[in-house]
């Protein structure tokens, strides 16, 4: 079946990771990727030998890419367009009554949390989107959290299949370095923004007052200055390092070097670099969100804390660090990697692949 994924363009970290490795898992059926703008996704596309098509919008609410679009889908005679975010599903959506294709999307946050704090153009947006999810013929949901939501949004469940990111795993094929062992390298990485908690992850550090650590902060965000402005005032500035956004080879790089990979978000679905620390064999302390419990299956794979709680997040870095100067943490990183190897992006792409075989005898 000829196919076309279809994304705005301008993802980055896990959002582009996720539609870049699956497009290259599914390389051998030739699928196109089409976005609205010149940006990462394309690029990253491109490097991986993806066919990429650019509708570039005069903005982001131009709605004359329509009829180019559907021109161009109808000549490419696609069977099946497959979205991903708010935009792609929007403008799908718009199409979906003159077009022949079926259309599947993948929901990959949770679609209250997409719009946040956007005030009233926010809302607007969040109920536009959430009209799109009726309108599709199937939904993949990265976690079952977001099958939740969308079934209580009159989503249909037999249209809906839960299937988990996936990644390539390396075997820690990074060039290895050495690890500091006299200091307890913490590691967290993706957008700054309030959702993925590292506020609350400063101020339990500060509360715990650790000798001889230091935080490695891979990605950038709306919170850096806060961020900032934080760790000066609790004179931490000294122990963080802000990495900003790294190339794949380069976060390898510094997961391989940590200690510990903490994931203190208020919400998530079924976060990619969870899988990529576990490659790495790096013990980790995550919130109880979305499916992170899928990963880290019990005590001895990892510590889960209920979201927003610091006593909670304390407690699990006094573990680790306890672990880490007996240097027994890495046993907690061997078990993890086992828990996490089952989700690999060759398990994922063969669940996509069926799922779309499945929705195209439906349609």
């Amino acid at each position: 079946m000829k196919t076309a994924h279809i994304n705005a363009g301008n993802e980055i970290g896990g959002g582009l990771a996720h539609i870049v490795s699956l497009l290259e898992a599914l390389k051998e059926e030739k699928i196109d990727l089409i976005v609205f703008e010149e940006g990462p996704v394309a690029e990253a596309a491109r490097k991986s030998g993806i066919p990429v098509y650019v509708f570039e919008q005069k903005h982001q609410f131009d709605l004359s890419v329509l009829h180019r679009l559907r021109t161009f889908i109808f000549e490419q005679d696609y069977a099946l367009l497959h979205t991903h975010g708010p935009r792609a599903n929007s403008l799908i959506a718009l199409l979906k009554p003159f077009l022949t294709a079926s259309w599947i999307m993948t929901v990959h946050s949770h679609p209250v949390l997409d719009f946040k704090d956007r005030g009233l153009k926010g809302k607007i947006f969040e109920a536009i989107h959430k009209r799109t999810f009726k309108k599709a013929d199937g939904i993949i949901a990265v976690s079952s959290e977001i099958k939740a939501f969308l079934t209580s949004q009159g989503v249909a469940a037999e249209r809906i299949k839960v299937i988990h990111n996936g990644i390539r795993f390396l075997r820690s094929t990074a060039s290895p370095r050495m690890k500091d062992p006299d200091t307890f390298t913490l590691i967290t990485v993706g957008r700054l923004t309030w959702v993925k908690g590292y506020a609350i992850l400063m101020e339990t550090l500060n509360e715990l007052k650790l000798k001889d650590w230091r935080w490695v902060v891979c990605g950038d965000g709306e919170a850096m200055i806060e961020l900032k402005t934080k760790g000066e005032k609790y004179d931490l500035m000294h122990r963080i390092d802000f990495k900003g956004w790294l190339s794949a080879h380069e976060l390898r790089q510094e997961l391989s070097q940590a200690d510990l990979f903490v994931l203190p978000s208020l919400s998530e679905t079924f976060p990619l670099v969870l899988l990529e620390a576990a490659d790495e064999k790096i013990p980790a302390v995550a919130t109880d969100v979305g499916d992170v419990s899928e990963v880290i299956k019990d005590p001895e794979a990892g510590w889960l804390s209920p979201p927003g709680s610091r006593d909670a997040l304390k407690e699990a870095l006094l573990e680790a660090y306890s672990l880490w100067e007996n240097d027994h943490l890495k046993e907690k990183g061997e078990r993890l990697n086992a828990f996490a190897s089952g989700f690999s992006i060759e398990e994922q792409s063969r669940a996509v692949w069926a799922f779309y075989k499945e929705i195209m005898t439906k349609t």
